[in-house]
């Protein structure tokens, strides 16, 4: 039983020009899933902007859809691109989780990796940043509730706080947001004192750590993910700018460490629906050595 595996062709249409969040991100793994793992893309569905609004503001929403013809050309900051492909592209990636969902309950896998872009964690109810626009994991959260997933746990390892991600789930206990990230990166939020609020308090959990973290303190971080809550679906921010290779960070993670996270995660949840969603990595020979590591688990975890 094969890992699903889900990625856009025409990703490249969200064009960034010179920027750190490009295609070739996707490229170099589309290459990496086909020809060594023999992993085809799941059909994508371009989705609604209804769909969107589970987890955005309709205003945000309308905006984007609407800002590059009324000559929009960012999200707050030159960081966050809109081309004139960007809206199409950022809503197939979102809405086309549910593809993924849909396959986890007809039983065809319980492992999948989404290589899409542009990234998610950052986007908030109100708007996109970060390189996000809208996002991705915090939908395919709410398509797993409506096919009777109730309880979801998301964990993001990516280097930089998932501030979108936590926004859109703060008040929320039936979705466990655990976040491990640099304290003094981009978007300086997090910190441990975020715990949620009103029904979600206590479902917020966030682990920021210092500069330079070692591969065993950061290991252990992940000791503290949930033991009371009880998960119906695993989905994980896969951000690989953690990695040493990177230049955004001063986190020097290592191959084997990450290896091993990524087996601590498979055999923490062995008996749930797992799905990695990529989210940073923008060295791409860290990426693609990065993602080969995580295929690779998921492979053996599906018996691939």
């Amino acid at each position: 039983m094969k890992p699903l595996y889900l990625s856009d062709p025409q990703s490249f249409l969200h064009d960034t020009g010179n920027h750190l969040e490009i295609d070739s991100r996707v490229r170099i793994i589309d290459e990496l899933a086909v020809s060594k793992y023999h992993l085809n893309s799941l059909p994508l569905r371009d989705g609604t902007k209804e769909e969107l609004y589970k987890i955005h503001d309709q205003s945000y929403v309308d905006w984007v859809e609407s800002g590059y013809e009324n000559g929009v050309r960012m999200i707050i900051s030159s960081d966050t691109i809109l081309s004139q492909g960007s809206y199409e592209v950022a809503k197939r990636a979102a809405c086309s989780t549910k593809v993924v969902v849909e396959a986890f309950k007809s039983g065809v896998s319980k492992r999948a990796f989404l290589n899409l872009r542009p990234p998610g964690h950052h986007a908030e109810i109100i708007t996109g940043q970060g390189f996000c626009i809208f996002n991705n994991i915090a939908l395919m959260a709410k398509f797993a509730q409506e096919s009777g997933y109730k309880n979801v746990l998301i964990i993001d390892f990516d280097v930089h706080h998932g501030n979108g991600t936590q926004d859109i789930f703060y008040e929320d206990d039936s979705v466990y947001y655990f976040s491990t990230h640099e304290a003094h990166n981009y978007p300086f939020t997090g910190t441990a004192g975020e715990i949620g609020s009103g029904r979600g308090r206590g479902y917020t959990k966030n682990m920021p750590y210092e500069n330079f973290i070692t591969d065993r303190e950061f290991l252990k971080l992940f000791e503290a993910l949930p033991k009371d809550f009880k998960p119906d679906i695993v989905l994980v921010s896969a951000g690989y700018d953690l990695m040493k290779d990177e230049e955004i960070s001063s986190a020097q993670i290592s191959f084997d460490a990450l290896g091993k996270l990524i087996d601590l995660i498979l055999k923490e949840y062995e008996n749930l629906p797992i799905a990695f969603l990529l989210e940073g990595g923008y060295n791409l020979e860290s990426l693609k050595r990065s993602v080969d590591i995580t295929l690779n688990k998921l492979c053996a975890s599906s018996f691939c």
